[in-house]
């Protein structure tokens, strides 16, 4: 499932089409050792592009044998598109410019930061930003931060802590949820490596001066719904 994910995001490069990996498998390939520790089940193929390109994209993906959702791509694919790979069995989800589930992700113009995969901040967003996490998810944070470093930029070894910060410092409703998560996770943490950047960045978290807005939806708090249901699919 690795191996075709990476040949995916290479063809792609190839013809000058912007795609990279996102989810678990984005996981194992930044994280090759914590994505060993931490062995799971891969089942899709999570996919990010550009919608500038979401022709290009379908031409490319049907070119490299995968089969359209064409009702589904017909309807939503200009901010996302779903095929089946009959070669790995793999559901590939292609999300566009931004990843819209519990909270909103925005990635346009970053994901040319990496090679392979979206850039690590954002990756860790992606698997904290869900109101129920699933084991993968919480496995996926231990595994990426096994490997990589919270620092202030994002790379192939670091994740951009600043960032994080930031973002979750204007926006009540997504801090609330990844700071539920980061603290269940913690709760019964006992990795050693992994663990206390966990709380590095909760500390890095809280400490970030929030915004007007920020400040704004706190005073309302949890008796209004501060995430939105992903769409069923």
């Amino acid at each position: 499932m690795i191996e075709r994910g990476i040949e995916l995001v290479e063809e792609a490069s190839r013809r000058g089409v912007v795609l990279r990996l996102l989810g678990g498998l984005a996981v194992a390939v930044l994280a090759p050792r914590g994505a060993a520790k931490y062995r799971r089940e891969y089942k899709d193929i999570d996919l990010f592009g550009y919608g500038k390109q979401a022709g290009e994209i379908a031409k490319l993906l049907e070119d490299m044998g995968l089969e359209p959702n064409r009702r589904f791509n017909a309807l939503h694919g200009a901010y996302r598109q779903i095929y089946f790979d009959p070669k790995t069995g793999a559901k590939v989800d292609v999300f566009l410019d931004e990843l819209n589930m519990c909270h909103r992700i925005k990635l346009k113009g970053r994901l040319e930061l990496l090679p392979l995969t979206i850039p690590p901040s954002d990756l860790l967003l992606s698997k904290l930003q869900p109101i129920k996490m699933t084991q993968a998810d919480v496995v996926d944070v231990l595994a990426l931060l096994n490997d990589l470093e919270i620092a202030d930029r994002d790379s192939e070894r670091e994740i951009d802590g600043e960032r994080i910060a930031k973002l979750l410092a204007d926006d009540w409703g997504f801090y609330t949820t990844a700071t539920d998560n980061i603290k269940a996770i913690l709760a019964r943490c006992d990795d050693e490596v992994a663990c206390p950047k966990l709380s590095s960045l909760l500390r890095r978290i809280e400490e970030e001066p929030k915004t007007l807005k920020w400040r704004a939806r706190a005073a309302i708090g949890r008796r209004i719904k501060w995430y939105q249901e992903p769409e069923e699919v």
